[in-house]
């Protein structure tokens, strides 16, 4: 059986919104998320958790992101860490690159470029081969119209597996009845058009594991959809 496992990413990040706003990017794509305000906290909570990569500010009050990436370095030489930092000096970055930093992100950035190169020092990629896109344990293939998995085929109607695609080329963004009913009818669609409750409900009928707590489409209250990996 096909098994997926959540990558653990710890933030280490005094700005707590940011954390936030971090946190609320990268869940959707299919990450688990740690906070911590500040780098003394890190022994205790690797003791308990250990993480997949940690996301670890420069400067913090106390001892600063460099100290705590030696630190990190010398206990668990082979966790993956991305230092984060609003100083754009080479000084800061080549010391964090010399003390075995594995990605350097200056402040501000775009999440997506933060979750580009998660992806990269983690080894993840979507996969899609033969043109099908994995889905959880299911195997979708847009041009067949199939969801294949746990044993069986399931065939999907035309506009259950445009549907699909269309929330394959947004996951993780939050997408509006409007804009559903837009990929699917085009210009002829009627705006906020109930009807697209009706072609969730059955998509997720053979989409997900479990109708009661889905794991690929999630309703978000008055706004509409979001799909998840």
């Amino acid at each position: 059986m096909l098994t997926k496992t959540i990558p653990r990413i710890l933030i280490v990040d005094d700005d707590e919104i940011l954390q936030n706003l971090l946190e609320e990017y990268l869940r959707p794509h299919g990450f688990k998320i740690s906070c911590l305000s500040s780098g003394a906290k890190i022994a205790d909570h690797l003791k308990i958790n250990l993480p997949d990569l940690i996301l670890l500010d420069i400067i913090m009050p106390g001892k600063n992101g460099l100290y705590w990436l030696a630190y990190l370095k010398r206990l668990h030489p082979h966790l993956p860490v991305l230092m984060l930092s609003a100083q754009s000096g080479a000084n800061d970055r080549l010391r964090g690159l010399e003390l075995g930093a594995d990605d350097y992100l200056i402040k501000p950035f775009h999440p997506k470029e933060l979750l580009i190169r998660l992806r990269k020092i983690l080894g993840i990629k979507q996969p899609q081969a033969n043109g099908y896109i994995k889905i959880g344990e299911q195997f979708f293939n847009p041009e067949r119209e199939l969801l294949l998995g746990k044993g069986q085929t399931i065939k999907l109607t035309t506009q259950e597996a445009r549907l699909l695609t269309f929330f394959c080329k947004n996951a993780g963004q939050t997408l509006t009845r409007d804009a559903l009913s837009q990929a699917l009818h085009g210009s002829d669609h009627a705006p906020m058009d109930r009807k697209i409750d009706m072609q969730i409900t059955r998509l997720r009928k053979k989409l997900e594991p479990d109708l009661g707590t889905p794991r690929h489409l999630h309703t978000v209250w008055r706004k509409g959809y979001r799909f998840t990996f």
